[in-house]
């Protein structure tokens, strides 16, 4: 066996050591349901975490260094700069956030990822929805006896790290959302609805241009935002495949490479 020089040696030992003792990116996981139906994210108690907290806590170790707060005073200005993203799963107008404050971060070069209703938060602040890339619509699908609708997923952009590992087209089941205002000239469509799997004759569904964005990646400014509408309940964020996919979208916003 052909020995390396000392110093070499030394250099290849330093470099491991430095890469293991990396710190883990230090993220933001901000889940406020206010009065919206979102259960996932609905804690049953003020003390014990919610069922999306919980399960992003799990994918997140040996990851990334999460701080979990349905508090909103943690999302404003200098506390900003502690954290390499911000998660919001949040609905309606949760108190406390600085949203011109999130806005500025993010342009400056932060990392925004939008879960399932966040794109139902802060509709009377059009810079959140335009930074965001569309604004809650309706829900043509969901009926009361069925809150979940399967549906047939088209990835758009197999490129893209959080769509690499998904198929062409895939079947799933999820709270699903139909967008208005989507900023299709200036995002990276990544996931759509099929449109031929619908039922465009419901009540409210959108049957002039049967676009159905249902992911996407923007950048603003010098910052990047990832958004995903899944996340509505316990079976999709015990989905290997939507796990990935935030993963990999998280990673993206923060312009890092995912660990593999």
């Amino acid at each position: 066996m052909r020995l390396l020089p000392p110093a070499i040696a030394a250099l290849l030992l330093a470099t491991a050591s430095a890469f293991a003792a990396a710190p883990l990116p230090r993220l933001l996981f901000f889940a406020n349901p206010m009065t919206s139906d979102n259960d996932v994210v609905r804690r049953p108690k003020p003390d014990e975490l919610s069922v999306a907290e919980r399960r992003f806590s799990e994918l997140s170790r040996g990851v990334f260094e999460v701080t979990i707060t349905q508090d909103g005073s943690e999302v404003t200005g200098p506390k900003l700069a502690r954290y390499d993203a911000i998660v919001f799963f949040t609905a309606i107008e949760p108190p406390g956030a600085d949203v011109e404050a999130l806005i500025a971060w993010v342009k400056k070069g932060g990392a925004f990822i939008g879960l399932h209703s966040t794109a139902n938060t802060y509709k009377r602040i059009p810079a959140f929805g335009e930074m965001l890339g569309a604004v809650f619509d309706q829900r043509p699908w969901r009926t009361a006896a069925a809150p979940q609708t399967k549906v047939r997923i088209l990835v758009n952009d197999a490129t893209h790290p959080s769509t690499r590992h998904l198929p062409a087209a895939f079947e799933f089941e999820d709270d699903i959302y139909q967008f208005k205002n989507f900023d299709a000239a200036n995002v990276r469509l990544l996931l759509s609805l099929d449109p031929d799997r619908l039922d465009l004759n419901a009540k409210k569904a959108n049957r002039t241009t049967r676009a159905f964005p249902v992911a996407w990646a923007r950048e603003y400014g010098a910052g990047r935002v990832f958004y995903t509408a899944l996340g509505d309940w316990d079976q999709t964020w015990t989905d290997p495949r939507f796990r990935t996919h935030l993963v990999q979208g998280i990673f993206w916003a923060m312009k890092r490479e995912a660990k593999p």
